[in-house]
């Protein structure tokens, strides 16, 4: 019976970057994902994400329970189900997050390994990138970090209307200093996509000590004596075991707490509810659910400004044409050019901005928005970066193929209502603030009759969404913190040889796009694990 020194649960940002770093150092390492091998060649092409958002084998797409404060909707939340995860199927923002997030983590645990001025030796050390060679950036890691080679003019629009506001123009949002508004980098590099797969993996493929299992769900950590040996697995019908000296789960943060209770790590209660053996209480596992939740402001605008139907006709064959011969236009762009980070009730306060406020340059439609015609556009996007709605991850049964309930529990704290609230009213006054509004025919949703602050409400309560940024459900934290699933080292407590390397780990969610800290927590919790 082999026995690998490190298997790694979930092939996705986190599981590559740590089994990179495993690998080089000499450790077996095996790697087991749920989804396939990337071998499309469209996903390496920035726009190429896009289509996905309607469906797509390498997403998986997961429904939120019904929503009681939200009329009982439900969210449909994608997940990637893909070698290499959110890296390789992603929107492939690179942001970082504020020191002062950062800062809660070091209260939670007391540890300074994962404060801001530790945590950024990661960002630095992982990164290349192509504009900013300063203390604050790296120009000799793996990831190539890049602005966007091509912005859209109503992009340069929004951003002198931001500026027309009093918003300052910010060159670096991952500096520490997120306030004000700019263009943001990517995960691009020469035009394409910089997954973890191509700029980790492929390169030690041929290493004896590397091990990739594909298209196989791991049903449990298997644990005896209060000590994890190994998982069992199924892939097409046929369970199988294997067993490392070290199990570590890079499964997300919807999938590594579903693992966790079905090993019989969780609240007790629950577990005895599905006859799950209980190896270790521990009743946060699955709570403290968080998401960056957002919500759109559409409005028309006049033809040539932004990118809608450039992936029609013959405007298709002509990006195509150029993306392929100069690796340039709108095929290297991922549709959304710049943002802003801000408070919406005061933009003259720059003190940990509660909005990320997104342009994207065409009327973003969905479900949510049936009946409305796709048109040249606008939509502004409100983001909350450090929502205080808390949410939770549970099992049904004791199936390990049944999906997780997933309860977001969006707009349940009033502060976050209002922080929506007063971002929407400010998309209004972005609109109709010059040369932005120089563009614009008129708002379609919510819509110009559409003015008392209850009924903004409801539109909000009617059209929020996922970020797709799910975060928190294993925290760290304290030995004293009940709520807490793992200690500073990223151990899962009560259990030898079980860490948890994923965004699962944050107490509390980061003021940014959460690839990039995910492959930042994971170099620093193998830096950790290794140093002993």
């Amino acid at each position: 019976m082999k026995t690998f020194d490190f298997i790694i649960v979930g092939g996705g940002t986190s599981g590559t970057i740590t089994a990179e770093k495993l690998v080089k150092k000499g450790h077996t390492v095996l790697i087991i994902e749920e989804g396939k091998k990337n071998n499309n060649p469209f996903l390496s092409m920035p726009a190429g994400w896009i289509p996905m958002l309607d469906g797509s084998p390498y997403l998986k797409f997961y429904k939120s329970i019904p929503q009681p404060q939200l009329g009982n909707r439900q969210h449909d939340i994608a997940q990637a189900k893909v070698l290499g995860g959110g890296s390789s199927v992603n929107g492939m923002v690179y942001m970082r997050g504020k020191p002062s997030d950062y800062e809660k983590w070091v209260q939670e645990t007391g540890d300074q390994r994962w404060s801001w001025d530790s945590i950024i030796k990661n960002y630095i050390k992982l990164e290349n990138n192509q504009r900013l060679g300063n203390p604050s950036h790296g120009t000799n890691g793996a990831i190539k970090v890049s602005d966007p080679s091509y912005v859209a003019k109503g992009s340069d629009l929004y951003i002198k209307s931001m500026q027309a506001l009093g918003l300052p123009y910010n060159r670096d949002f991952n500096d520490g200093d997120q306030f004000g508004v700019g263009l943001m980098q990517y995960t691009i590099g020469e035009g394409k996509r910089c997954d973890t797969i191509s700029a980790l993996i492929n390169p030690i493929l041929n290493n004896k000590c590397l091990n990739i299992k594909l298209d196989t769900l791991v049903s449990k950590v298997i644990i005896e004596n209060r000590k994890a040996i190994g998982v069992e697995t199924i892939s097409r019908g046929k369970s199988e075991n294997f067993f490392g000296k070290e199990i570590i789960l890079t499964a997300g943060a919807l999938i590594t707490p579903k693992i966790l209770m079905h090993s019989g790590i969780g609240d007790e209660v629950q577990l005895k509810k599905f006859d799950i053996e209980v190896k270790e209480n521990l009743p946060g596992v699955g709570k403290n659910l968080q998401d960056h939740h957002e919500v759109p402001f559409i409005a028309r605008a006049k033809p040539g400004y932004g990118y809608f139907k450039q992936n029609k006709g013959l405007r298709m064959i002509k990006n195509g044409i150029q993306y392929l011969l100069f690796k340039s236009g709108p095929v290297t762009s991922n549709g959304v050019d710049c943002c802003s980070f801000l408070n919406p009730e005061n933009l003259k306060d720059d003190n940990d901005p509660k909005i990320k406020l997104y342009c994207v340059q065409i009327m973003y439609t969905d479900r949510d928005t049936k009946g409305i015609k796709p048109d040249h556009g606008v939509t502004l996007t409100s983001c909350i970066m450090n929502p205080k709605s808390r949410g939770e991850v549970t099992i049904n049964s004791a199936n390990p193929k049944d999906l997780p309930n997933i309860n977001p529990n969006f707009l349940s704290n009033k502060h976050d209502i209002k922080t929506l609230l007063d971002s929407v009213k400010l998309s209004r006054q972005v609109i109709n603030t010059k040369p932005l509004s120089d563009i614009i025919i008129e708002e379609v949703l919510p819509g110009n009759n559409i003015k008392d602050d209850n009924e903004l409400i409801n539109y909000c309560k009617k059209m929020i969404k996922t970020n797709w940024h799910p975060v928190g459900t294993c925290k760290m934290g304290k030995e004293d913190n009940k709520e807490a699933v793992l200690n500073s080292k990223l151990q899962v407590k009560g259990i030898d040889n079980l860490r948890v390397f994923d965004v699962s780990m944050m107490p509390n969610i980061v003021a940014a796009n959460t690839n990039a800290p995910a492959m930042a927590i994971a170099d620093k919790a193998t830096d950790i694990m290794l140093e002993g």
